[in-house]
């Protein structure tokens, strides 16, 4: 695989992330990065896009993780779309979806995120 990157694009009241490549290690590391910038910056919405990030391994997830937690220690929320049938239902089996919606596209996302207060 090329090499990872992740995208942001800035709204108003939350941000979305866009992981381009297979989420390990390197590519955990790297949307945790980003999302302590962007909890510096003083958003406490996320959206992570995960349309072009098809594999998620076990150390990638426990970093998705680690945003879940800081942004919920900063009283923010987060949430997933465009997961594939195979990543949607690891997160399912794990009950990442307790804390985090999962929705098929990044427009229902952002539906939710200016909902939730």
């Amino acid at each position: 695989m090329g090499r990872f990157q992740v995208d942001v694009k800035y709204a108003e009241d939350f941000v979305v992330f866009y992981p381009q490549g297979y989420i390990n290690h390197l590519g955990g590391e790297q949307i945790e990065r980003r999302c302590d910038e962007v909890i510096r910056d003083g958003y406490r919405k996320v959206i992570v896009n995960f349309a072009d990030s098809p594999i998620i391994n076990s150390i990638g997830i426990s970093f998705l993780i680690g945003m879940m937690d800081r942004l919920k220690k900063a009283q923010g929320s987060i949430s997933f779309s465009n997961l594939s049938a195979n990543n949607s239902l690891v997160f399912e089996f794990m009950e990442l979806t307790k804390s985090a919606p999962i929705f098929q596209t990044e427009e229902d996302a952002v539906h939710w995120a200016s909902a939730v207060a």
